[in-house]
């Protein structure tokens, strides 16, 4: 039985795809934290787990968390990760190993893009594709069995992180309006799905692979909120309102707007495909369906 080390698994699509792979069996889970409190947490949430400690910037404890292992998802969180520093650890710790026969990295960068084309500001928020563009170009030149999942759009879970309390407070949805663009959005659901999917399946038919996740539908910000109106049986307005999200951001708040200036253009030219409905064999989770499934969250 194969062991996957899941580097990323106290976040959001790390934690997802780890209960994927729980469901499915077949696999050994290692999941990683650099945290006592993450650690405590992760060995609450999937006791039949081996829990280890391991840090992005500390390249010995990296090494010791992937020996013995043979695949290894990589899921860094935004604006805190330097890839300058995290992603060298990784490579180094993978080729000292000698076990790899695979590593998952999840990515957001649109067809095209590199960093030579962002600028320093751009670069410097360390969120989304600024963040990846600096960590493929490195893994590429690895030579490490590498599989990408690039979701160059928004994900599913910001709908109740960014939008709910202020839906649920006075059925607006607030956000400033500089930051509003017809996006793609795919349900976090999907891509723990196709993660896991990509992690049970012989490690040759992925790598070299870049699957890019996408949606056959663009919804703005008006968009959301009468779908939301529709599912919640009252109106929901969007009003140009910054102060929901600078509370919720806090000292973050300037480098996510900063982020928004690149992120509302550039996501604009990535065409659709059938990716998600062929890994899973069914149809995608949509945003309408996604709001009925979670509707308690908006309430």
């Amino acid at each position: 039985m194969e062991t996957v080390l899941i580097l990323g698994a106290t976040g959001n699509i790390g934690g997802l795809a780890s209960e994927r792979l729980t469901a499915h069996g077949g696999v050994r889970l290692r999941l990683a934290s650099s945290r006592e409190a993450g650690l405590a947490t992760l060995a609450e949430r999937f006791p039949h787990a081996e829990i280890v400690q391991a840090d992005w910037n500390d390249e010995l404890s990296l090494e010791k968390a992937m020996r013995g292992v043979s695949r290894v998802l990589v899921v860094t969180p935004d604006f805190v990760t330097d890839e300058q520093i995290v992603t060298p650890n990784i490579i180094r710790a993978a080729k000292a190993t000698g076990s790899i026969e695979q590593i998952v990295r999840l990515i957001a960068i649109p067809p095209g893009l590199t960093a030579e084309k962002l600028t320093q500001r751009f670069l410097d928020t360390r969120c989304g594709a600024n963040l990846h563009v600096i960590a493929k170009p490195l893994f590429d030149a690895s030579g490490l069995p590498m599989t990408y999942v690039n979701v160059p759009g928004w994900i599913m879970f910001n709908l109740p992180w960014f939008l709910a309390p202020e839906v649920k407070a006075r059925r607006q949805l607030a956000m400033p309006a500089v930051t509003d663009a017809e996006r793609m959005w795919i349900s976090e659901g999907d891509i723990a799905d196709v993660i896991a999917t990509i992690l049970t399946a012989p490690a040759a038919d992925h790598v070299g692979a870049e699957h890019m996740l996408t949606a056959s539908a663009r919804h703005d910000y008006p968009a959301i909120a009468r779908i939301l109106g529709e599912e919640l049986g009252s109106e929901v307005r969007f009003v140009d309102d910054d102060g929901p999200l600078r509370d919720a951001m806090g000292e973050a708040f300037d480098t996510l707007m900063t982020y928004f200036e690149h992120e509302t253009q550039a996501y604009g030219g990535v065409e659709h495909s059938e990716t998600i409905a062929q890994l899973l064999g069914r149809q995608q989770e949509s945003v309408q369906d996604y709001i009925k499934a979670n509707r308690e969250l908006f309430v």
